[in-house]
């Protein structure tokens, strides 16, 4: 489906960055990788070339407006343009309270969950132009839909996503540029493993209990694998999704609905 169309994914780490990468490669576009640790693009970019594809390692801090910009070049000049913008890159939260909370910790969140997307996304905008169009993909969560404490510099961060995936995709539109989220819901992978491991430990209980009282809550009964959110970016980096712009699609297996 993406034949000849490059793409650029931030966030290449071993979860959701490295599988959405594969998944791109596998519907044909060379993808360019972007994070902060060089080793996991090498490694990434490895496993697509060992598979047929064509990949780029492209370290960058998104933070960094100067980087954005300059990995946005690298990958237009060595991969010939620009047509997918996947924005994967995230900072988790610090799973303190607002009143406990170090506001220069939200700040550092906002810096990547927010202005990073948008640095890199505003970087991207003249390339994807010179395409005649393209497909911004952001990466949300579900912790927009649903507040859980200790939560609040991420889970707001993500909120000023959904609406900032709306505004760009109402300003864009004009360019057949296309922006919109998706919202997974919990992803196993190394970074819940952790989670639920520390939580288990710190409540003394089984990691298993933990992993169950959450499959408890999912309809469709296991917690989505990095591969399954993968495939609904593919979607909407795809022509099959061409007229579809401004939303957000829930990706969770129905543990919530929205």
């Amino acid at each position: 489906m993406l034949h000849d169309r490059v793409a650029l994914v931030s966030g290449v780490g071993p979860g959701l960055g490295r599988a959405t990468a594969l998944a791109l490669a596998r519907e044909g576009a060379a993808v360019a990788l972007t994070a902060r640790t060089v080793a996991t693009l090498h490694e990434v970019a490895g496993e697509i070339e060992a598979d047929g594809g064509r990949a780029i390692a492209v370290p960058a801090n998104i933070a960094d407006a100067e980087a954005c910009r300059r990995a946005v070049e690298v990958v237009a000049d060595e991969l010939g343009g620009l047509d997918i913008l996947v924005n994967s890159a995230f900072r988790g939260p610090s799973f303190r309270s607002f009143e406990e909370s170090d506001l220069g910790r939200w700040r550092k969140v906002y810096d990547v969950n927010v202005f990073g997307t948008l640095q890199l996304t505003h970087a991207a905008i003249p390339y994807l132009k010179d395409r005649g169009g393209g497909s911004v993909v952001v990466v949300n969560s579900m912790s927009a839909r649903t507040i859980r404490p200790g939560e609040g510099d991420y889970a707001s961060s993500k909120g000023a996503l959904l609406t900032a995936v709306q505004v760009l995709a109402k300003e864009l539109g004009r360019y057949q540029i296309r922006v919109n989220s998706v919202v997974p819901g919990w992803i196993w992978g190394p970074n819940t493993q952790a989670h639920l491991e520390a939580s288990a430990r710190e409540q003394g209980a089984p990691l298993a209990d933990l992993v169950g009282e959450i499959i408890a809550r999912i309809p469709q009964a296991r917690i989505p694998t990095p591969e399954d959110v993968a495939e609904a970016i593919v979607f909407f980096a795809s022509d099959l999704a061409r007229w579809v712009t401004g939303q957000a699609l829930d990706v969770n297996g129905g543990e919530w609905f929205h």
